[in-house]
This record gives structure tokens, sequence and C-alpha cells, in this order.
């Protein structure tokens, strides 16, 4: 293993672990979209499914990058970028949103998570010498 191997492991480890973390929210939001959307005071399932999809599609990007024989900084800046959008997004939609407070605390819960992740990213970045 080279030397730059064993500074990108950390990096791509971040990335394997939101992936996989943001598949299975994913995948849960689109499988349970009806029990989810009550629980959390939604009119209808449609916004949770479609959010749910997007996640699969950026867990595939994340795991696809990080299983990459080169992890590609612009890509995973580009993930913290997302991580911080959504983090936002969330704080704003707790503050701001129509949900119930479950749906508060859910959407709280995994904001801190994807906060979690970003900051791992960071660090791995950090380890390659570019943030």
């Amino acid at each position: 293993m080279t030397r730059s191997t064993d500074r990108s492991t950390f990096l791509r480890r971040s990335l394997q672990l939101d992936g996989v973390a943001s598949g299975l929210c994913g995948l849960l939001l689109v499988l349970g979209a009806p029990m989810i959307s009550a629980l959390f005071g939604l009119s209808g399932s449609g916004v949770a499914r479609v959010v749910g999809a997007l996640l699969v599609v950026f867990a595939a990007a994340l795991l696809w990058s990080a299983g990459r024989p080169r992890v590609s900084r612009g890509e995973a800046i580009l993930a913290v970028v997302l991580n911080a959008a959504w983090v936002i997004a969330s704080l704003i939609l707790v503050v701001d949103g129509p949900l119930t407070p479950i749906g508060n605390a859910a959407v709280a819960l995994v904001a801190a998570a994807v906060l979690g992740f970003a900051v791992l990213e960071v660090l791995g970045l950090r380890r390659l010498g570019v943030a």
C-alpha cells in the first residue's frame, strides 16, 4: 500500500459510511413513505418518496466515488457541500416547517448525523492536504 493510499483511507471510509447511511435512510423513506409521512405530519407521501429516491441516488454516487481506485477530491468536496446544504435545509424545516414534534426530532437527529458525516469527510480531505 502506498503512502497516498494510506492517506485516502479515512476519506474513503467516511464516504462509504455516509453512503450506507444515506442509502438506508433513502430506502426507509421510499418503502415506508405513507407511515413516515403520517407520523411526520405531511399531507401526502410524495415528498418522502422523492427525498428517499434522491438519497438512494446520492448514496450510490458516494459508494461509487469511494470505491474508485483514486478518491476524487472534487467529488468529496461536493459531498461535504451537499451534506452542509442538507443540514441547513433541515434546520429551516425544523424551525419553520409543518412537522409534528416527532418529525422535528427525527429531522434534527438525521441532520446531526449528516453534520457528523460532513466533519468526517472534511477531516479525510485534510489528510489529503486539500481542505
